[in-house]
């Protein structure tokens, strides 16, 4: 069942503490926004908050439609991989889109999702330099803080809706982790030293997305971004090695194109625009004074 905004501030007050659960209640007085999160589903446990989502999508639940949960059995990140999820911890949330787009510019979405976080991120916790790791990861130095998965149903060239899922580690500890993790993964809560509130994060969040949403589908593409996107990447002038499917490209990276492929440089001088894959860092090359990697965000 969805829950519309009426009533819920009189449940907001006690909602803003660092262990509340981020309901309707507890975000939507803090909203901004005219459509994101205007209605909503809360549960204490689901399988795979995007599940729900795309579910209650197909059954003709409204664009802006948010789905959170506490915890996931079976919560997925790219490619199929687990996201771990333990409850009350993080955020674990899924947002209905129904874009008058055409399919070919969807994957742009993840995107402009993760730039709306990143940009939240660093107003609510400044001394935390949130960056952005194409093609949908946030990290923090060299761990992993947030994943971003869009998933799409269309109908030939036909959209129908796109639902945008979200992981942010907010509260985790390095306990709360497996031992695979403990070390590629880091939190809100162990970057800044103290706990933070899920509502006002999920609040934060939704709140810069919709208006970056909103210039992006008045744009024809990611244009007006590009320069914000490469300021905030930590892959800006690194070398990289780029793993997709069975093709592997290593070279600089260069930025993003206007579509959101990467710009790869290559050793001979050429340029590889890459669509999706795994990027991982490469070892830095001895290089002149003064013509190091961007440092803009460790």
């Amino acid at each position: 069942m969805t829950h519309p905004a009426e009533g819920a501030p009189d449940a907001a007050h006690d909602g803003l503490q660092d262990g509340a659960a981020p309901t309707a209640a507890a975000v939507q007085p803090l909203l901004t926004t005219t459509s994101l999160g205007r209605y909503w589903v809360h549960e204490s446990e689901l399988a795979s908050t995007n599940r729900t989502a795309a579910t209650l999508a197909e059954a003709g639940a409204p664009a802006g439609l948010v789905v959170t949960a506490e915890a996931q059995r079976a919560g997925r990140g790219r490619q199929g991989r687990v996201w771990h999820s333990p409850p009350g911890l993080n955020l674990y949330v899924s947002v209905v889109l129904r874009p008058a787009v055409a399919v070919p510019r969807v994957p742009q979405i993840a995107l402009v999702t993760g730039l709306a976080l990143c940009r939240a991120l660093r107003q609510a916790c400044p001394g935390v330099a949130v960056a952005l790791k194409w093609p949908n990861d946030l990290w923090v130095g060299s761990r992993k803080l947030a994943g971003i998965l869009c998933e799409m149903d269309a109908d030939g060239r036909r959209l129908r809706h796109v639902v945008v899922g979200v992981g942010l580690n907010v509260n985790l500890d390095r306990a709360d982790c497996p031992p695979e993790l403990s070390e590629r993964a880091t939190s809100l809560r162990l970057e800044t030293g103290r706990a933070q509130s899920r509502p006002r994060l999920l609040a934060a969040f939704l709140n810069a997305f919709e208006p970056a949403l909103g210039d992006w589908l008045r744009a024809d593409d990611l244009g007006p971004f590009l320069e914000e996107m490469d300021r905030l990447s930590m892959l800006r002038g690194r070398r990289l090695r780029i793993e997709a499917g069975e093709r592997v490209v290593e070279g600089l990276a260069a930025g993003l194109a206007a579509d959101g492929r990467l710009r790869l440089r290559t050793a001979d001088g050429g340029e590889v625009l890459i669509h999706s894959g795994d990027a991982h860092v490469l070892p830095e090359m001895p290089a002149p004074a003064g013509n190091g990697p961007g440092r803009e965000c460790r």
